[in-house]
């Protein structure tokens, strides 16, 4: 028995593409604005027809391994 990784279907993919216009806008209204490196890897996510969850678990493992790469602050 083979196991697939979850994809998102055409339908559920274009309603995250249609609804990205007002996240952005609304972290704009925070003062959040997102990189092209940003827009980047959500392009990139869409492209690999992530879920919700596996795009939460991507963001996480980048953001820590930037964390790791960055030199410890000095106490």
């Amino acid at each position: 028995m083979t196991s697939e990784t979850p994809r998102l279907s055409e339908a559920e993919l274009a309603e995250i593409r249609r609804r990205r216009p007002d996240a952005r806008a609304s972290l704009a209204c925070e003062g959040i604005h997102l990189t092209a490196e940003d827009e980047a890897l959500f392009e990139q996510m869409d492209e690999e027809r992530l879920t919700a969850e596996q795009r939460i678990e991507r963001i996480i493992a980048l953001s820590r391994a930037e964390r790791s790469a960055r030199p410890a602050a000095a106490e």
